[in-house]
Protein backbone atom coordinates (compact mmCIF):
# COMPACT_ATOMS: atom_id res chain seq x y z
CA UNK A 1 0.00 0.00 0.00
CA UNK A 2 2.74 2.19 -0.02
CA UNK A 3 3.52 2.23 -3.32
CA UNK A 4 0.05 3.61 -3.91
CA UNK A 5 1.07 7.10 -2.12
CA UNK A 6 2.49 8.50 -4.87
CA UNK A 7 0.05 8.03 -7.87
CA UNK A 8 -2.40 8.97 -4.64
CA UNK A 9 -0.74 12.37 -3.69
CA UNK A 10 -0.72 12.75 -7.75
CA UNK A 11 -4.69 12.68 -8.14
CA UNK A 12 -4.61 14.91 -4.99
CA UNK A 13 -2.75 17.33 -6.39
CA UNK A 14 -4.72 17.15 -10.02
CA UNK A 15 -8.20 16.96 -7.99
CA UNK A 16 -7.09 20.62 -5.50
CA UNK A 17 -6.16 22.48 -8.77
CA UNK A 18 -8.69 21.36 -11.28
CA UNK A 19 -11.76 19.37 -8.95
CA UNK A 20 -10.77 16.44 -11.59
CA UNK A 21 -9.35 13.00 -11.32
CA UNK A 22 -8.33 11.36 -14.37
CA UNK A 23 -9.61 8.13 -14.66
CA UNK A 24 -6.46 6.27 -16.54
CA UNK A 25 -4.77 7.36 -12.90
CA UNK A 26 -8.12 5.90 -11.00
CA UNK A 27 -7.65 2.58 -13.34
CA UNK A 28 -3.98 2.23 -12.84
CA UNK A 29 -4.72 2.66 -9.03
CA UNK A 30 -7.46 -0.09 -9.09
CA UNK A 31 -4.99 -2.45 -10.70
CA UNK A 32 -2.13 -1.61 -7.68
CA UNK A 33 -4.62 -2.53 -5.55
CA UNK A 34 -5.98 -5.30 -6.98
CA UNK A 35 -2.95 -6.74 -7.09
CA UNK A 36 -1.42 -5.91 -3.73
CA UNK A 37 -4.85 -7.78 -2.74
CA UNK A 38 -4.26 -10.71 -4.20
CA UNK A 39 -0.98 -11.25 -2.83
CA UNK A 40 -2.28 -9.78 0.99
CA UNK A 41 -2.82 -12.32 3.29
CA UNK A 42 -5.13 -9.27 5.66
CA UNK A 43 -7.70 -8.38 2.78
CA UNK A 44 -10.26 -10.44 2.34
CA UNK A 45 -13.33 -10.32 -0.61
CA UNK A 46 -15.47 -9.51 2.50
CA UNK A 47 -12.97 -7.11 3.54
CA UNK A 48 -13.37 -5.66 -0.09
CA UNK A 49 -17.04 -5.61 -0.07
CA UNK A 50 -17.34 -4.60 3.49
CA UNK A 51 -15.00 -1.52 1.65
CA UNK A 52 -16.90 -0.77 -1.12
CA UNK A 53 -19.99 -0.28 0.87
CA UNK A 54 -18.45 2.45 3.34
CA UNK A 55 -16.93 3.72 0.15
CA UNK A 56 -20.37 3.79 -1.86
CA UNK A 57 -22.21 5.42 1.63
CA UNK A 58 -19.34 7.96 2.16
CA UNK A 59 -19.25 9.41 -1.05
CA UNK A 60 -22.47 8.70 -2.72
CA UNK A 61 -24.59 11.19 -0.62
CA UNK A 62 -22.43 13.88 -1.62
CA UNK A 63 -22.68 12.82 -5.48
CA UNK A 64 -26.38 12.90 -5.57
CA UNK A 65 -25.80 16.27 -3.68
CA UNK A 66 -23.39 17.42 -6.40
CA UNK A 67 -21.00 18.18 -3.58
CA UNK A 68 -18.31 15.68 -4.94
CA UNK A 69 -17.44 13.98 -8.58
CA UNK A 70 -17.76 11.31 -9.97
CA UNK A 71 -14.17 10.67 -9.97
CA UNK A 72 -14.51 10.89 -6.35
CA UNK A 73 -16.54 8.15 -5.89
CA UNK A 74 -14.66 6.12 -8.54
CA UNK A 75 -11.36 6.62 -6.18
CA UNK A 76 -13.04 5.44 -3.16
CA UNK A 77 -14.04 2.05 -5.01
CA UNK A 78 -10.54 2.22 -6.28
CA UNK A 79 -8.79 2.37 -2.51
CA UNK A 80 -11.01 -0.43 -1.15
CA UNK A 81 -8.61 -3.10 -0.97
CA UNK A 82 -5.53 -0.98 0.17
CA UNK A 83 -6.61 -1.16 3.69
CA UNK A 84 -8.74 -3.49 6.46
CA UNK A 85 -12.14 -1.13 7.47
CA UNK A 86 -11.20 0.75 9.82
CA UNK A 87 -7.67 1.53 8.49
CA UNK A 88 -10.31 2.69 5.32
CA UNK A 89 -12.47 5.04 7.89
CA UNK A 90 -9.17 6.14 9.23
CA UNK A 91 -8.18 7.35 5.98
CA UNK A 92 -11.32 9.10 5.08
CA UNK A 93 -11.80 10.86 8.28
CA UNK A 94 -7.98 11.70 8.92
CA UNK A 95 -8.30 13.29 5.31
CA UNK A 96 -11.36 15.21 5.47
CA UNK A 97 -9.95 16.81 9.03
CA UNK A 98 -6.70 17.29 6.78
CA UNK A 99 -8.52 19.34 3.62
CA UNK A 100 -10.50 21.43 5.86
CA UNK A 101 -7.71 22.83 8.25
CA UNK A 102 -5.83 23.13 4.31
CA UNK A 103 -8.73 24.70 3.01
CA UNK A 104 -8.94 27.17 6.12
CA UNK A 105 -5.32 28.01 6.06
CA UNK A 106 -5.62 28.84 2.59
CA UNK A 107 -8.57 31.04 3.25
CA UNK A 108 -6.99 32.93 6.45
CA UNK A 109 -3.36 33.38 3.69
CA UNK A 110 -6.01 35.06 0.93
CA UNK A 111 -7.30 37.08 3.52
CA UNK A 112 -4.27 38.96 4.48
CA UNK A 113 -3.28 41.96 3.15
CA UNK A 114 -0.06 41.36 2.19
CA UNK A 115 -0.76 38.18 0.33
CA UNK A 116 -4.10 39.51 -1.32
CA UNK A 117 -2.56 42.15 -3.40
CA UNK A 118 0.20 39.41 -4.57
CA UNK A 119 -2.32 36.81 -4.93
CA UNK A 120 -5.45 39.04 -6.11
CA UNK A 121 -6.06 37.33 -9.49
CA UNK A 122 -4.89 33.66 -8.03
CA UNK A 123 -8.59 30.83 -7.07
CA UNK A 124 -6.59 28.54 -5.72
CA UNK A 125 -6.40 31.23 -2.39
CA UNK A 126 -9.50 32.21 -2.06
CA UNK A 127 -13.08 30.92 -0.84
CA UNK A 128 -14.28 30.94 -4.10
CA UNK A 129 -12.52 28.02 -5.57
CA UNK A 130 -14.05 25.63 -3.24
CA UNK A 131 -17.77 26.72 -4.54
CA UNK A 132 -16.73 23.85 -7.57
CA UNK A 133 -17.25 21.31 -4.92
CA UNK A 134 -14.82 19.30 -2.54
CA UNK A 135 -11.79 18.09 -3.88
CA UNK A 136 -11.99 14.42 -1.86
CA UNK A 137 -9.35 13.22 -4.24
CA UNK A 138 -6.99 15.45 -1.99
CA UNK A 139 -8.66 14.55 1.57
CA UNK A 140 -8.37 10.95 0.51
CA UNK A 141 -4.74 11.58 -0.73
CA UNK A 142 -3.59 13.38 2.35
CA UNK A 143 -5.30 10.92 4.76
CA UNK A 144 -3.42 7.30 2.96
CA UNK A 145 -0.09 9.81 3.30
CA UNK A 146 -1.02 10.54 7.46
CA UNK A 147 -2.46 7.31 8.40
CA UNK A 148 0.23 5.08 6.30
CA UNK A 149 3.20 7.12 8.05
CA UNK A 150 1.28 6.70 10.92
CA UNK A 151 1.44 2.87 10.42
CA UNK A 152 4.81 2.69 9.26
CA UNK A 153 6.44 4.28 12.35
CA UNK A 154 4.38 1.54 14.68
Amino acid sequence: MIFSLPLLLMIGTIDWQHRRIPNYLVMILAGWAACYAAFSSEITVQTIAINIGIGLALTLPGYIKGIVGSGDVKLMLAIASLWPPLQLLSVFSVGIFSLLLLMSFTNLISKMSLTKAHYANTANLTGASFKRGIPLGSAIALGAVFVTAFNFTL
